[in-house]
């Protein structure tokens, strides 16, 4: 959620929420406003999971084989 200046709340919209979580701007949302929030919730950031996708690679790159 967020504060206005005047006290009120809102809560954040589908697009905000994923840009929070690094989604590209072209990424389709199905379902709604709730559903849409709740997998955003449960989703791990785009860059994390790439982040730790890479690192998995390379430790198994150095995997003799």
């Amino acid at each position: 959620m967020l504060a206005d200046d005047n006290g009120g709340v809102r809560y954040f919209s589908v697009r905000e929420s994923a840009r929070i979580q690094t989604f590209p701007d072209d990424f389709i949302f199905h379902g709604s406003w709730t559903e849409s929030i709740r997998q955003l919730g449960n989703a791990v950031p785009v860059k994390l999971a790439r982040t730790v996708a890479a690192s998995i690679r390379e430790q198994l790159q150095k995997l003799p084989g």
